[in-house]
């Protein structure tokens, strides 16, 4: 019995001490899991209200010098070297943890003036999902098409801290001296109504409205527009959404009707190019300016000619180039001086409290098949230029929602907009508009 025992027990070592490793050796070891730091966002984008659902994902770990940190710097760097694209969709993958589902993205934007291709640090990027998202699932980030044998990158799980459903907006305002398609002027009320849904469930259906309704039946910028149709996206690494589109238009009281068949494109202007220009001590831009370019087929059921526009096409067309310049701060360098110097204690580098803002809009109707009184072809630009004026260094303390250091949750808007409105035989109004805005 002690001799069986004794050779089982040198059997034992010699597999443990001499094949085992040999088996080991054979096999490829299973690299670690590397942490990556990310940040939820959902809500109305400004200022368009659309619902919008997005994750910082830090590639630079927050610029943390730990282990973890430095292999993840380490492992873009490297990743980046072999082919793999920060800037690109399908470098990332999200995941819904509790309903086991991928999520669709939209585009990798950049965050600020630094690239995730710079080196020897990579700036952080924001993936705009394309889908809806609520609050009580966790959601993870991780990397993939990683070069082989590359440490897994992954995020730990987070919530989002709300729904993106839809989004209604409701905007009552007097305007003083308001056209009136009779060639008067007036004083009138007015209620701006917006709604929408980017999203039908997780398809690219999507329905939005926009209207205006005035205490006067013959304002100038009365309104409704209802709108379904499809998106999809153009280019993989660059953020093109094409829209087609079906809309059904006119005044309140529908004496100017129209359906309109829509096919449009969006897209960011490429920010390698512009961020220099969007970001220096003039100038800080949250994004790269937006443009568009829509081209419409209209049939008209019914007109309205006004004091300053004539009867047009029944069977009509139009192209519309646009450019949205979102809201950015004016003179960065300068407010951060005067900011340090009446608070040097609590200064920052990163905040804007005492920045003027600003936003530009611009665009052009062209008409091809509609001729002004001299026999040219019909072109209707429009714009509008806004001066933004932080309130978030004074003290409201009855306004609960005006928080400190935050440019976008209360500010005064100034603007001049000369407006044409397409519902309306494109009719023209010229007007300034002040007000208070305070969003949450």
């Amino acid at each position: 019995m002690k001799k069986h025992l004794l050779m089982s027990s040198v059997l034992f070592l010699f597999l443990t001490t001499v094949c085992m490793p040999c088996v080991l050796r054979g096999q490829a070891p299973v690299p670690p899991t590397i942490s990556l730091p990310i940040t939820t966002n959902a809500g109305a984008s400004y200022p368009s209200m659309r619902p919008a659902a997005s994750i910082e994902v830090f590639l630079n770990a927050q610029g943390k010098i730990d282990a973890n940190g430095l292999a993840l710097v380490s492992e873009i760097i490297n990743a980046e070297d072999h082919g793999w694209d920060c800037a690109s969709v399908s470098s990332y993958v999200v995941m819904d943890q509790d309903a086991n589902t991928k999520i669709p993205i939209s585009a990798i934007l950049p965050v600020g003036k630094e690239s995730c291709k710079d080196r020897p640090t990579p700036a952080p990027v924001n993936i705009l999902l394309n889908a809806h998202v609520n609050s009580t699932d966790k959601y993870v980030v991780s990397l993939t098409g990683l070069p082989k044998g590359a440490a897994a990158v992954q995020s730990s799980a987070q919530k989002f801290n709300t729904a993106t459903a839809y989004s209604v907006s409701i905007v009552p305002q007097g305007v003083p001296g308001e056209s009136l398609t009779n060639g008067n002027t007036r004083d009138v009320g007015q209620l701006t109504v917006s709604y929408s849904a980017p999203f039908i469930g997780n398809s690219p259906f999507f329905v939005n409205t926009k209207d205006l309704f005035s205490t006067d039946e013959k304002d100038s910028k009365s309104a409704f527009a209802a709108t379904g149709g499809v998106e999809f996206r153009l280019f993989r690494n660059w953020y093109t959404p094409v829209q087609l589109s079906e809309s059904v238009q006119g005044n309140q009281i529908a004496t100017a009707l129209s359906a309109v068949s829509n096919l449009s494109v969006n897209g960011l202007v490429p920010w390698y190019w512009t961020r220099n220009a969007f970001n220096n001590g003039w100038i800080d831009a949250g994004r790269a300016p937006e443009f568009s370019l829509a081209a419409q087929y209209t049939h008209r059921f019914a007109q309205v000619v006004t004091a300053k526009t004539k009867l047009l096409s029944v069977e009509d067309s139009s192209i519309n180039p646009a450019l949205n310049i979102e809201p950015f701060y004016l003179f960065p360098a300068i407010c951060a001086r005067y900011q340090k110097w009446i608070n040097p204690k609590q200064a920052s580098t990163t905040s804007r409290q005492f920045c003027l803002g600003s936003q530009i809009d611009i665009g052009t109707w062209y008409l091809p098949l509609d001729k002004t009184k001299t026999g040219s072809r019909q072109v209707e630009g429009y714009g509008d230029a806004s001066i933004l004026i932080p309130l978030s260094n004074l003290d409201f303390g009855i306004f609960p929602l005006v928080q400190k250091d935050n440019l976008m949750n209360s500010q005064l808007h100034i603007e001049y907009s000369d407006s044409v409105n397409a519902a309306n035989n494109y009719a023209r109004s010229r007007q300034w508009t002040f007000g208070i805005e305070v969003m949450k």
